[in-house]
């Protein structure tokens, strides 16, 4: 039986510190009760550690569900294809610069998205592993879509409880600050637009905001005005009280809920220091309703 302790963050109970050494885990069926009842209760899991050998980082997240294999094959483990390698430090070992494809393509990640939305059935959560950080930025910020859709006043659930997005990976990916590694028409084939309710709702009955920034437009509306109004939910939806700010140390693991949640980089000098982090993203298991 896995034994470990959850402590949240703060009294909203959104995000939490898990203590248990991963290293000494079963990866049966108790561990994995025992994460995913913390990630549905807190949203956002912290668990203090070190960087983990991909064997153990594939087990543990093998534990919570199937593997994506995620687009970009570049950035893929070449041993483990569903680690994905987010760095800033080259094949040469030395930092890229600025506008080249693999710094442009972290640099998307500033924007607010939820991970594998541009998929009919998206990512359960993600977990992300630090093997080197920036002595200054690049913290992950997580934003709760509970607690903001919650927070919005009645008559503006009227207006959204119903809409629909369309999300889109060739979307997303066009909108990066900068040049890019081109995809090929059948590769980006394999990712066509999906579209998902805004309003997420979940199994014990709670709703969430679902958007961020593989969302493309409003199903049935203006491309303009849905993109002005996603806009102006973002900005609602990301405010300071809904917000939890993760400082990176080496080793640190967080996991979060995609399902519930938005997260973005915090810029940092990314061509002035070493940035070196391993993600999975484990699979979901239903559509969006």
């Amino acid at each position: 039986m896995t034994t470990g302790s959850v402590t949240p963050i703060d009294e909203s109970g959104f995000g939490a510190y898990v203590n248990l050494s991963i290293e000494t885990q079963a990866f049966d069926g108790s561990f994995s009760k025992f994460l995913l009842d913390a990630l549905k209760s807190h949203s956002v899991l912290i668990l203090k550690g070190s960087a983990l050998k991909s064997e153990t980082f594939v087990g543990l997240a093998t534990s919570m569900g199937n593997l994506e294999i995620l687009p970009e094959a570049e950035k893929r483990n070449t041993k483990f294809p569903a680690i994905f390698d987010l760095t800033n430090v080259g094949e040469d070992g030395h930092i890229v610069q600025f506008d080249e494809p693999q710094s442009v393509f972290l640099r998307g990640t500033e924007r607010w998205h939820t991970d594998s939305s541009f998929r009919e059935i998206p990512c359960l959560c993600t977990l992300l592993n630090a093997v080197e950080v920036p002595e200054q930025g690049g913290n992950t910020l997580f934003a709760d879509m509970r607690a903001a859709y919650e927070a919005i006043p009645e008559d503006l659930k009227l207006v959204v409880d119903s809409l629909k997005v369309v999300h889109s990976y060739a979307y997303s990916r066009a909108n990066n600050p900068g040049k890019l590694e081109e995809m090929s028409e059948a590769e980006l084939a394999k990712y066509p637009p999906v579209t998902h309710p805004l309003i997420r709702t979940h199994a014990d009955g709670s709703r969430s905001f679902y958007m961020g920034g593989h969302a493309s437009h409003i199903e049935g509306m203006p491309v303009d005005e849905g993109r002005n109004l996603l806009s102006e939910l973002l900005e609602i939806s990301t405010q300071k009280q809904f917000v939890y700010s993760h400082q990176w140390s080496p080793g640190d693991l967080v996991i979060w809920d995609n399902r519930s949640t938005l997260h973005r980089l915090e810029p940092y000098d990314i061509a002035g220091h070493r940035r070196v982090m391993r993600r999975i993203t484990v699979k979901g298991t239903e559509t969006v309703r």
